[in-house]
């Protein structure tokens, strides 16, 4: 009898932690914001074999980003 209360308790902490931890991630996530791809990360991209017109179309699609859905 104790024991499945016990259980009781310690799944309703797992569950409210799970659920914070959920609320934060959301929160963290509405606050991402868009930057421009940096030099370094540019450097990286032409060292991988990509042209300058293709980092410029990811700058694009970057601008082109929702995170408010």
């Amino acid at each position: 009898m104790i024991s499945s209360i016990v259980g009781a308790v310690i799944m309703s902490a797992a569950t409210v932690a799970m659920l914070v931890a959920l609320n934060i991630t959301s929160e963290a996530l509405k606050k991402v914001g868009k930057h421009p791809i940096t030099e370094q990360e540019k450097e990286i991209l032409i060292n991988a074999g990509f042209k300058s017109r293709d980092i410029d179309k990811v700058n694009q699609d970057i601008e082109i980003l929702n995170f408010d859905e």
